[in-house]
């Protein structure tokens, strides 16, 4: 179990300082700016994914929901999405207009992020069929 929990801070960690240094690094020799913060963006992502596992492997331990396990996971998407408007209201929906890069600034982390997040819950889910 401890050892579980350390794979998925480890994974996310270094997702998240891949990614966002990667994105620093583009920004900066291609002279964009974004006009929202970048690593708290980031670094809700990589806290929400991580919350998530750890919930779904907590309630993997449990035997009565472990058959519930993938319909625990659905709403924990639409909740990302809604504390992501609500933490980030001013600073990226209060904006007019995000243009194309900051588009992708955004649209890239969270989908790589929500890639590992399934990864990983695919293999909490798949663990507790057999």
């Amino acid at each position: 179990m401890i050892k579980t929990i350390m794979v998925y801070i480890i994974s996310f960690m270094v997702l998240f300082l891949v990614v966002h240094f990667f994105q620093d690094s583009i920004l900066n020799y291609f002279n964009f700016t974004v006009r929202y913060n970048l690593w708290d963006t980031n670094l809700f992502f990589t806290i929400s994914s991580l919350v998530i596992c750890f919930h779904l492997k907590f309630f993997s331990l449990k035997k009565s929901l472990q058959p519930q396990l993938g319909f625990i996971y659905l709403p924990t998407l639409f909740i990302k999405g809604i504390l992501f408007f609500i933490i980030f209201q001013s600073s990226v929906f209060g904006l007019d207009v995000l243009s194309i890069v900051e588009r992708l600034n955004l649209l890239i982390p969270l989908f790589l992020f929500l890639g590992l997040e399934v990864y990983f819950v695919v293999k909490i889910i798949s663990k507790n069929e057999v």
